[in-house]
């Protein structure tokens, strides 16, 4: 800025006048001075030059000898930052860390990657530790750089297939998990002291004191939004829907092929994963669900129940079966998904759950399912392959679960989340902050490291390229990254501070080797989500900004694409990969869906009949949303103030040549186009319409398979994959080449480039 006309002449105290020898004398006054003031006059132009040169040098007196008769650099760019490293200086040399609390840039991450790295040095930076890097790395692009929105369906028994299951890990990688599960759980069966010990009882039973039940039948609005009509779900029921989104029962093409159903399971949804299977085989959709009556509003906090009465829990899997279309492509089939196993315990409300990565072998058939309860433990449940292919509804209540966890035996501690490392191995992340690791078989803790000050809300292992590093989000500090082999010494964090007050908003995706956290915003209107890579992790990169609060999101373990839900019922989905490896592109965000529930009015529930039960309420869904630019708003924020600022120049001046006798600064005469609308209002929701978890699945057969879970007990699983094409455009084929990593390097990533502009720094900021 520009120093005021009465402050060009101001007199400061010269600290150059001084001499910082060894004898600590000063020196001899300067020719033409007066020894008895040791002030001088600054010209106002001189100061401005060279305002953005004090600020970066250190503010220690040792050092302003060295600085003594330094001159200004003269060709310094406008938009470089006043904290940028000194090229005079060599960079083996350590730069003293600044101790002046005005400069807030040490919060910030200096290194060689930055947000214009070309894309070849980006994956050397990035994937330089693996073997051919690049090769790899160009098979992934070639795999979804051309699918921006929606993941592709591979083909089967493909080696595209095979790339995209295993990511970084070698060929045979499955194969070699496969036969390791089954050493290790033969010698857990001749190692262990108590076997996990269960009963089966019937349906009736189980609905009565373990399963939720949903109180009265829900409306909902459903296909396009110029033609939506109701309909009655009841709790258990589901719709199948088409490609496009429209219910296939009232669609006017009723040969439609099945893309998925909409589930009602009459609560809420806390945690919801699919198992990992292999095979061409039906799917296993498993959901912990909580009764909404535990997250109902109660004027009264007495009436509030108790956490220690509500012991009755229960975990869900449902199976979704298959079948393949006249192509040979696996698509949902067009029964309903079905209930098939149920357990039920009394440690409490499930509030986590988590599958284990190694999918079973066909030898055993056994899955491990690892489900946090209220009663502060964490369990390991066996799921037998039987179980979850049943014909018929099995509902089986645990008393004995194969594996306890119990927290330290210290005041207040408890479990707040885990992360398995591999099949023996778990992370357990406790609420003063530190993190436990566990071995399974045998049972015993293996080590705990301090790590945040603050109870931790999610924990995410990088499995399975680099399983024993852990990446935690406390519920007030920074994003914490640490390597489980040397965790005193390996450990790194992102200096910019998040506030987490719930779970589910963490994420790995292994192709492109880093984490999708949820990003402090100025605008409680709105939330951002970052990535951050597991070897540059203090720099984040901006992936996107959705309307409302981030409640949930999820990377594809086959693919790099994410999946976010957010408190206003609205889930979008992008290419991560596209975003975070073109700086130059346009990239675009979209959402899937919207959601919207309203609660019945409480008189219309007083006009009810007694022996009919209340209707729940009624919701909305709208689909067929278009693509939206995914640029980063600080970005679009700094443009539109810049039109302004010209608008408003351009007219002082056109103002001035005319001769006018006065030149209004009113805003409103601006130009309308130009001026900076103010952010709309912030809308609350009701608790019920926000997204509870999302979630893709494993297997790479399916995986573009996607599951959303809604507050108001609805459940949707979506065919999300879009057909690869043989027949791959000219503009495709040409941008796909572009993209490569060989030795002829894309122009398109270098063309035109001149350097980093204003809006990077600014969002690399």
């Amino acid at each position: 800025m520009r120093l005021r006309k009465s402050n060009q002449n101001k007199q400061f105290k010269s600290l150059l006048s001084f001499d910082l020898s060894d004898d600590d004398q000063p020196a001899p006054p300067r020719r033409g001075s007066d020894p008895s003031d040791e002030e001088f006059i600054v010209d106002a132009q001189q100061q401005l030059d060279d305002q953005d040169e004090r600020d970066a040098e250190p503010q220690d007196l040792s050092d302003f000898e060295s600085l003594n008769g330094k001159q200004p650099e003269s060709g310094r760019k406008k938009n470089r930052r006043s904290w940028a490293p000194d090229a005079t200086k060599p960079l083996n040399e350590v730069q003293p860390y600044p101790t002046d609390p005005s400069q807030k840039w040490t919060r910030t991450y200096v290194g060689p990657v930055k947000r214009w790295t070309r894309l070849a040095d980006l994956v050397d930076y990035w994937f330089g530790d693996k073997l051919d890097c690049r090769k790899t790395f160009d098979e992934f692009m070639k795999l979804w750089w051309n699918f921006e929105l929606l993941p592709p369906k591979l083909p089967q028994d493909s080696r595209q297939l095979q790339r995209a299951q295993n990511s970084w890990m070698p060929d045979n990688f499955i194969e070699d998990l496969d036969g390791k599960f089954c050493r290790w759980y033969e010698r857990y069966l001749s190692t262990r002291d108590v076997s996990q010990s269960s009963t089966l009882i019937d349906k009736t039973k189980a609905f009565r004191w373990f399963i939720p039940q949903a109180d009265g039948n829900m409306s909902v609005l459903l296909g396009h939004i110029s033609d939506q009509k109701e309909y009655i779900m009841k709790q258990r029921e589901s719709i199948a829907f088409s490609d496009s989104g429209i219910p296939i029962a009232y669609g006017e093409n009723q040969e439609s092929q099945n893309g998925g159903w909409l589930l009602d399971v009459g609560g809420i949804v806390l945690s919801m994963a699919w198992a990992p299977l292999k095979g061409q085989v039906d799917q296993l959709l498993a959901m912990a669900v909580i009764p909404h009556s535990d997250q109902a509003f109660h004027r009264d906090l007495n009436d509030v129940p108790n956490a220690s009465e509500l012991k009755e829990g229960a975990v869900q899997i449902w199976k979704c079966e298959v079948e393949k279309d006249s192509n040979g492509v696996l698509r949902p089939a067009l029964s309903s998904p079905k209930l098939a196993y149920t357990i039920c315990f009394h440690w409490g409300r499930p509030l986590r759950m988590q599958w284990c990565p190694v999918p079973p072998t066909f030898s055993h058939g056994v899955a491990l399912l690892a489900v946090l309860c209220a009663d502060g433990k964490l369990r390991v449940i066996e799921i037998k392959r039987d179980q979850g292919n049943a014909v018929r509804e099995v509902f089986e209540e645990l008393q004995e679960p194969m594996i306890a966890i119990e927290p330290p035996k210290e005041y207040t501690l408890e479990i707040n989340c885990f992360a398995w490392l591999n099949m023996n191995r778990i992370a357990v992340a406790l609420s003063d902050g530190s993190v436990t690791i566990w071995s399974l078989s045998p049972r015993q803790q293996l080590q705990r490291h301090p790590i945040h000050s603050s109870p931790i809300m999610d924990i995410v292992s990088g499995y399975p390229s680099s399983p024993f590093i852990v990446a935690t989000v406390p519920m007030g500090g920074v994003l914490t990254l640490t390597d489980l082999n040397r965790p005193t010494a390996e450990k790194t964090y992102h200096g910019n501070p998040l506030i987490s007050l719930q779970p589910n908003l963490l994420s790995w995706n292994d192709h492109i080797g880093g984490f999708a956290s949820i990003w402090p915003s100025s605008y409680p209107g709105t939330s951002s989500i970052s990535f951050v890579h597991s070897r540059v992790f203090p720099l984040s990169r901006h992936i996107c900004t959705v309307d409302g609060l981030t409640s949930c999101l999820t990377f594809g373990t086959c693919h790099p694409f994410l999946l976010a839900g957010g408190t206003d019922g609205s889930v979008w989905i992008l290419n991560v990969m596209r975003k975070i490896a073109s700086h130059r592109q346009t990239t675009h965000k979209l959402k899937l869906f919207q959601h919207e529930y309203h609660p019945t009015p409480l008189e219309d529930t007083a006009n009810e009949d007694e022996d009919q039960p209340a209707p729940r309420g009624a919701c909305r869904i709208l689909h067929g949303f278009r693509p939206q630019v995914n640029i980063h708003p600080l970005g679009t924020r700094i443009a539109k103030e810049s039109r302004v600022k010209r608008a408003r120049k351009d007219k002082k001046k056109k103002a001035q040549k005319e001769q006018e006798a006065e030149v209004s600064d009113d805003p409103g005469e601006v130009d309308e186009d130009n001026i900076v609308m103010a952010p709309g209002p912030i809308i609350i929701h009701d608790p019920l319409t926000r997204i509870t978890a999302v979630s893709w699945n494993p297997n790479a057969e399916f995986g573009w398979w996607a599951a959303v879970a809604m507050g108001s007990g609805l459940v949707r699983i979506m065919d999300l994959g879009v057909e690869r094409s043989e027949d791959i455009s000219d503009e495709d084929n040409e941008s796909l080449e572009q993209a490569e990593l060989g030795d002829d390097m894309a122009e398109e990533f270098d063309e035109g480039y001149d350097g980093p502009t204003y809006e990077d720094e600014m969002e690399e900021d």
